[in-house]
């Protein structure tokens, strides 16, 4: 905001050096003054100084409001004097100016205003500029074309745009923000309240927190604030970032990326990239990359890209899809569908898992092979209530240990080793169980390629347990 004030300084300052600027003091009603047929002003300035209603026409492409020692450079008084002036922040008003601009015919205006008591701008079609450095102000191009530069100060702001392209910075404060058509650029300071419509192009950018954002189709919202708000976004839309904050996809696809302890809804399918310790509920299908920390994900169905540190808890009436690792992923990673009535199948990969199915008829791979993540198998699965589950292996897996807790829990439940193709499949299972040992109650076999898997309870292991092919 200063840096825009300083520049509208810098422009009235070298305009008044040329010898181009005309400065005028505004009055009451309307203001009309134009350059003149012949003149060799280039720049119009009108200057408000006192409270009041005032009407822009003419050829003011310029207009600052405040008290009289903090005018922008010099300026022409009622007695057709120059009065030498300096501050780019001009001195405040202690009474309400309210400004229409409707009428005005240039194409770009520029508004500096500093009055503790509110301005109240509105807007013609033109483009332009509105600064206001005090108070709880009113800008207002509701229904208009043109594209504005907004910067507020530490007020409570309210700021209608038109449909052009609009640039607003709101500073500290309860602002409220109402968005049109058209492209929109927020950057958000306070905790605001900021509202957009379809048929728009927004990205908004909150910096303050404790706001509530409520935008439609096709909308950005980077959420670089410490403390959380409520976000409700429509289709095809992003979201970056957040802290704790509420967000709702409010139809039918979306994607947020790096949320930390955020709780998420979806109404359609949404991407999850990256981010720790969120809350997920999609009705569609969800696709969930390399999330860590403590997660919770309900979901009509998708697939979960692992990562070091992820432990989930998963939810589905349909299926759900878990591959072990992303490339260089060989950390520990839990999932648990135990509440889960659809099916879950779990790739596992390098590094420690620990699987636990639901009551659907779940599938367990052991030591997968995943790009940049190459390394022993070390998983602790339980394949859950209900109905039968199947376990094994695909060859060329990697080594490893492998424990499955409950086996015996379930009639049907199978190992299996696929793509091995033997000969005689009935003398490769034969040869398995050769290997088999019985300690405590418990079954270990050893597969090829060293891994071992454990059947925690099973003293019975039997032919009719294994499917190779």
């Amino acid at each position: 905001m200063l840096s825009l004030a300083s520049s509208y300084a810098q422009a009235i300052s070298d305009a008044n050096q040329e010898g181009t600027l005309g400065d005028y003091d505004l009055h009451f009603g309307a203001n009309n003054q134009t350059r003149g047929t012949g003149s060799n002003i280039q720049m119009m300035q009108g200057v408000i100084t006192t409270g009041g209603s005032y009407d822009i026409g003419g050829d003011f492409d310029h207009v600052v409001i405040g008290a009289d020692g903090g005018l922008i450079t010099t300026r022409l008084n009622d007695r057709g004097q120059y009065i030498p002036v300096g501050s780019a922040d001009p001195a405040s008003l202690n009474d309400p100016v309210t400004v229409n601009a409707a009428g005005s015919t240039v194409s770009s205006l520029s508004v500096l205003a500093g009055d503790t008591a509110a301005v109240t701008f509105y807007a013609g079609n033109q483009n332009g500029l509105f600064v206001a450095t005090m108070g709880n102000n009113l800008f207002d191009a509701s229904g208009k074309s043109g594209s504005w530069t907004i910067a507020t100060g530490d007020g409570n702001d309210t700021i209608h745009a038109g449909s052009g392209t609009n640039n607003i910075r709101a500073g500290d404060g309860q602002n409220l923000i109402t968005l049109s058509t058209g492209t929109n650029f927020v950057a958000s300071e306070g905790q605001d309240t900021i509202t957009g419509v379809e048929n728009a192009t927004d990205t908004v950018t909150l910096l303050g927190g404790n706001s509530i954002v409520t935008l439609q189709s096709n909308a950005a919202v980077v959420d670089a604030a410490l403390t959380g708000s409520q976000i409700s976004v429509g289709l095809n839309s992003t979201v970056f970032g957040g802290t704790g904050s509420t967000v709702t996809f409010a139809s039918s696809t979306g994607t947020i990326i790096g949320a930390v302890g955020d709780t998420i809804s979806a109404a359609g399918d949404l991407m999850v990239y990256h981010g720790t310790n969120q809350s997920i509920s999609v009705s569609g299908a969800l696709q969930f990359i390399s999330g860590t920390g403590n997660t919770s994900i309900t979901a009509g169905t998708g697939t979960i890209w692992g990562a070091n540190g992820l432990n989930a808890n998963l939810n589905t009436t349909n299926n759900l899809l878990f591959t072990g690792n992303q490339p260089n992923s060989t950390g520990d990673q839990s999932i648990n569908a135990s509440a889960s009535a659809g099916t879950l199948d779990a790739w596992t990969g390098a590094g420690n898992n620990t699987i636990i199915g639901g009551s659907g008829a779940d599938m367990f791979v052991f030591g997968t092979q995943y790009e940049g993540s190459s390394g022993d198998s070390y998983a602790t699965v339980t394949g859950g209530s209900g109905a039968a589950n199947m376990f094994g292996v695909l060859n060329g897996h990697e080594g490893g240990d492998i424990t499955i807790t409950d086996f015996g829990s379930a009639a049907g439940n199978m190992f299996f080793m696929y793509n091995y193709k033997p000969a005689d499949a009935d003398k490769a299972i034969a040869d398995i169980l050769a290997t088999a040992s019985v300690s405590g109650g418990n079954t270990t076999i050893q597969l090829d390629n060293n891994m071992k898997v454990t059947f925690l309870g099973v003293t019975d292991l039997k032919s009719s347990n294994f499917i190779i092919s």
